[in-house]
């Protein structure tokens, strides 16, 4: 994935016609990921993660290679590949304040083209999921940040997707709120339903409560990919296998059956 790097006013005066320069924020990404896996997604600010989540969320398209969610190419099939992600962001600014939690998921349903009693089913569904059912009409303005992300996560669960993605999910929640979430994520997203979990998170604890897999960006490479119970089983704690993994060099993963997606 690589973005133009904006000239600056010396540039566009001296050289106005000269070809922007280009920032690879990832490269040689190469890896499956199994239905029903929970993956940490670890790396330094900086390191390309939350530019992996999007290129798998469909909301950036890649410069070179492809991405295949659910069977669809998220080139080729992006609207049936999105359709498959539901994606949270770490810090949620676009909900309506004013509205309250029934109208702000009933409006970004129907832009999920759901309309009628099925869309209002599914809305009480959802805030009933995330604990958030005695709220429903209250106006989100009178949210703490606990509830305003279960409420992120409700609407990314809206158009049922097979994969979840977090970005750093916890990070704005005090420690009572965080246990809270985890609880939430282990229990009602994960056991119940099966889906395929990716969280980007930079603590470790957190991955360990959460996940079944770990992935390690840095420079925008993969450094590592593997499963925790290996780890530990190898007396390997995840904070060591991260730091001799930040620095490491990248390595290319093999299929694997019956992927959630591809990269």
């Amino acid at each position: 994935m690589r973005f133009p790097i904006p000239k600056r006013y010396r540039e566009l005066l001296l050289s106005p016609f000269r070809r922007r320069r280009m920032f690879t924020a990832l490269t040689s990404i190469n890896l499956d990921i199994e239905k029903g896996d929970r993956v940490a997604v670890l790396g330094p600010n900086g390191a390309g993660k939350t530019t992996l989540l999007k290129l798998v969320g469909g909301l950036l398209l890649p410069t070179d290679g492809e991405i295949v969610v659910n069977g669809y190419n998220t080139w080729r099939h992006n609207s049936a590949a999105r359709k498959s992600v539901g994606f949270v962001m770490n810090e949620e600014r676009s909900f309506f304040w004013r509205l309250t939690g029934r109208q702000n998921l009933e409006f970004f349903a129907v832009l999920d083209n759901l309309s009628g009693k099925w869309m209002r089913e599914r809305s009480e569904e959802l805030m009933h999921l995330v604990g958030l059912e005695a709220h429903i009409d209250k106006p989100v303005s009178g949210y703490s940040a606990g509830m305003k992300q279960r409420l992120a996560i409700a609407r990314g669960l809206i158009a049922e997707p097979k994969v979840l993605i977090l970005d750093e999910p916890t990070r704005t929640l005090d420690p009572l709120a965080c246990e809270e979430l985890i609880d939430l994520i282990i229990e009602r997203l994960h056991r119940s339903s099966g889906k395929t979990i990716l969280i980007a998170t930079h603590r470790l604890d957190e991955a360990i409560k959460l996940c079944n897999k770990v992935l390690v960006v840095n420079g925008g490479q993969l450094k590592a990919f593997d499963e925790i119970s290996n780890l530990t089983s190898q007396g390997i704690t995840l904070c060591d296998y991260y730091r001799r993994n930040v620095d490491a060099a990248p390595q290319v993963l093999t299929s694997q059956p019956e992927s959630a997606f591809s990269v």
